[in-house]
């Protein structure tokens, strides 16, 4: 009798499916034993998140309950071990508390350090803000930490900064939300642009 004429037979067929999990459920038992539990960083690397979360929205209120920074992002991944959290194309509102008035900051990127209430953006920064009813003030650069514990927001980097009548450039700026003052640190440039003129 051939083989193939005693694998067509049931009993044998059935036989050889029990000798394979029997051997498949030895192996599995084995390397159960021989690897030692690892930590879920481990597993995924230093570099992958321990979460993420879709078109997330962070709110932070002042101790009278009123809204005072909003933080969206369509990504946002959380690692754990580090107490960061950074996010893609992050967008905030910061309420000014004595006005009510919104500023609006925009990046590529940005790092949310949980235990120091710290904001680093990076890459295309755009800062923008109500002046009036026909002027918006606007500032740009590459870095900027908005501080959200003290209500401050700064960088060392070159700044531009618009607001329809004068530009100016300096390298390095701190501005205080609530107070609305501004400190311009080195190489400041100002150029202004008087209004028109009314014809005779």
């Amino acid at each position: 009798m051939s083989i193939s004429d005693q694998l067509t037979r049931p009993w044998v067929r059935t036989l050889a499916l029990l000798v394979s999990i029997a051997v498949l459920v030895s192996l599995l038992w084995q390397s159960d034993e021989r690897v030692p539990p690892l930590e879920a960083e481990s597993l995924r690397g230093p570099s992958e998140p321990d979460g993420f979360v879709i078109n997330g929205l962070y709110r932070s209120f002042d101790a009278s309950g009123q809204l005072n920074t909003m933080i969206s992002s369509p990504r946002i991944e959380q690692f754990e071990s580090t107490q960061l959290a950074t996010m893609v194309n992050p967008n905030a509102t910061l309420v000014d508390k004595n006005t009510g008035s919104p500023w609006t900051l925009t990046a590529e990127t940005g790092t949310f350090h949980e235990q120091k209430n710290l904001v680093e953006l990076q890459g295309n920064v755009i800062v923008t803000r109500q002046l009036g009813e026909d002027r918006q003030g606007t500032l740009e650069t590459e870095q900027l930490t908005l501080d959200n514990a003290n209500r401050t927001v700064y960088t060392d980097a070159p700044v531009t900064m618009t607001d329809g009548r004068s530009t100016t450039r300096a390298t390095g700026m701190t501005a205080w939300i609530d107070d609305r003052i501004l400190e311009l640190k080195s190489q400041v440039i100002g150029l202004y642009e008087p209004a028109n003129s009314k014809p005779q």
